[in-house]
């Protein structure tokens, strides 16, 4: 029952605001819209897509004002050769951009837009004074410049669409991100896995109570990292291995005296090394998982880190029934933010990791390559 007397009619509202009771044709309007937006966004990250509409654009956009010229038929194959000269010099500056610009090679660029300017502008300049009898000068006057233009509007357009797609993928990924973190704390600090831990701390403050508050201690860093010490794509290697103790300590008081437990992390970590959080816990959380769920009085896990060169390897094995694993592999489900996991790792790490895991003798086997930050 609704107490405050403008309770209702703010609840109305939100139905509305909601689009529950929207009409139909402003409900359509927004279907319309995001389909559209959908749409130009393909257009824009398809090369084809792109790359043939620029070209009608800049043909039509060319062929306009020849249209209506009186001499038509006199200048029309004229028009179609400079037109199509000059649509190459745009994309000879696109090809310039891609090749030096856009990787820092500066000395180089330059020096191969000079002699794109002065060959196209020769090129162009002696056609203009064969075709239509114009003086040296004059030719070189109007073909220099024009080739000038438009190889930079072909540098221009290249940076702009690069520019673009680059904040489109760092929207991806902060909006990927952002939803993994969510799913990944539902699954590391669901409420089964607080009321477990802290069902088996009441267990431990009855028979060992001096454990207690350093537990208490590693819950609560578990908890203030988890929720605001994420939010950036990369973070310390020692921070987020420092997370993963704390976890792993939480493990033992729910595991006791079943858990055979080895990790091999690397103490020395530099300060300057770099990883996306919530990325380890991960397949660590799903081998507690999968090694709890075994019918064997004593269960193996092995956690290990180290680096080598420029990249962190990550591996752990663990105790794992094949019958209950081969049926969560068939239904696509390898465990609780793995998937959502490897779409980050897509995302922040693009051909810069390896993951490779396997199944051998009821041993679940992982290992997972990152490049260092």
């Amino acid at each position: 029952m609704l107490k405050h007397p403008f309770s209702r009619i703010r609840h109305t509202f939100d139905f509305f605001r909601t689009g529950i009771f929207q009409p139909v044709h402003v409900r359509a309007t927004f279907v319309y819209m995001e389909t559209l937006q959908r749409l130009i966004k393909r257009l824009f990250l398809s090369r084809i897509a792109a790359h043939s509409l620029f070209c009608l654009a800049f043909v039509s956009f060319f062929f306009l004002p020849v249209l209506s010229n009186k001499n038509l038929l006199q200048v029309l194959g004229t028009a179609f050769i400079v037109c199509f000269f000059l649509l190459g010099t745009t994309y000879a500056g696109r090809w310039a951009c891609k090749k030096w610009l856009l990787k820092n090679k500066l000395p180089l660029f330059f020096i191969n837009i000079i002699i794109l300017i002065i060959i196209g502008g020769l090129l162009i300049s002696l056609f203009i004074y064969l075709r239509e009898s114009a003086k040296q000068w004059e030719a070189l006057a109007w073909g220099i410049p024009v080739v000038t233009l438009f190889l930079a509007l072909g540098v221009f357009l290249t940076i702009s669409r690069e520019t673009l797609r680059r904040q489109m993928k760092e929207t991806e990924i902060s909006d990927q991100q952002k939803q993994s973190e969510l799913d990944l704390l539902r699954s590391q600090l669901s409420p089964h896995f607080l009321f477990n831990t802290l069902n088996n701390l009441y267990g431990l403050s009855i028979t060992n109570h001096e454990k207690i508050p350093a537990l208490i201690v590693k819950l609560s860093d578990l908890l203030r990292y988890s929720v605001y010490d994420t939010k950036q794509s990369f973070v310390p290697l020692n921070d987020e291995l420092a997370y993963i103790r704390n976890y792993i300590e939480l493990e033992k008081i729910r595991m006791a005296d079943r858990l055979v437990l080895n990790t091999g992390i690397e103490q020395k970590i530099p300060p300057g090394v770099r990883i996306s959080p919530m990325i380890l816990i991960v397949f660590i959380e799903n081998a507690f998982k999968h090694a709890k769920n075994t019918y064997d009085d004593l269960v193996r896990i092995d956690i290990c880190l180290r680096l080598v060169d420029d990249k962190i390897l990550f591996s752990v094995n663990n105790s794992c029934d094949y019958d209950k694993w081969l049926n969560n592999h068939l239904e696509k489900k390898t465990g609780i933010g793995v998937a959502n996991t490897v779409r980050r790792l897509e995302l922040l790490y693009p051909n810069e990791y390896k993951l490779d895991y396997r199944m051998e003798k009821n041993i679940y086997y992982l290992d997972l390559q990152l490049k260092v930050k």
